[in-house]
């Protein structure tokens, strides 16, 4: 039985992918610290897979290691 704290079985906790733009559980995806539109800091939710294929933020000065599911 699924736990309902389990973000990957759980359908409340998802989010946006800022890249590809489809609905990923949280837990299979990462905040990327960058700039927003006034210069200011901002963080993105982007899923490992466009992560690991090299999206990053506009601002970007961080280091990424590659996560897999």
């Amino acid at each position: 039985m699924p736990s309902t704290f389990s973000a990957r079985e759980n359908k409340a906790l998802t989010a946006i992918c800022v890249s590809c733009l489809k609905p990923t559980p949280t837990a299979l995806m990462v905040s990327l610290a960058g700039s927003g539109n006034g210069g200011g800091p901002k963080q993105y939710s982007v899923c490992f897979a466009c992560a690991n294929n090299g999206w990053r933020p506009p601002g970007f000065s961080g280091v990424y290691s590659p996560r897999y599911e």
